[in-house]
């Protein structure tokens, strides 16, 4: 199963998507305690804050630009726009590659594995729907 976001992530394997689904304190209590790790929010940052449904407005998202542009265009990804990749993106998956240096750094070896599902193919998950790969 996939739930890619516009941006090219994959909320099946995102960890606040799975926490969420869980329903958990403790699942969001670990996923803050890697997100703190990684630098993407601060400690004093409420687990609780992290509860996401995926790919929706009312989410706070990293990407809420792209995700807003490709609302505007009526396209779910950016990989179904005619303008793909644009600069936008390439900003995106330059920031993704940011963290998953990061993460390399302070990651287990499963953890790094679920990231690089979720957040850190996002450009191979857009490629294939701009170019009508059948296959996520």
């Amino acid at each position: 199963m996939t739930v890619i976001g516009a941006c090219g992530d994959n909320c099946f394997y995102c960890p606040r998507y799975i926490a969420t689904q869980n329903g958990t304190a403790d699942d969001l209590e670990k996923v803050k305690e890697l997100w703190v790790r990684l630098e993407l929010r601060d400690p004093a940052f409420p687990a609780q804050d992290l509860v996401c449904q995926g790919c929706r407005p009312e989410n706070q998202c990293a990407y809420s630009e792209l995700r807003a542009c490709a609302r505007e265009r009526e396209m779910d990804t950016c990989g179904s726009c005619r303008d793909y990749p644009c600069e936008r993106i390439n900003n995106a998956f330059e920031q993704s590659e940011i963290v998953r240096t990061r993460a390399i750094r302070v990651c287990t070896p499963e953890e790094l594995e679920a990231l690089e599902k979720a957040f850190f193919s996002k450009e191979i998950n857009l490629n294939r729907i701009h170019f009508g790969e059948d296959e996520l």
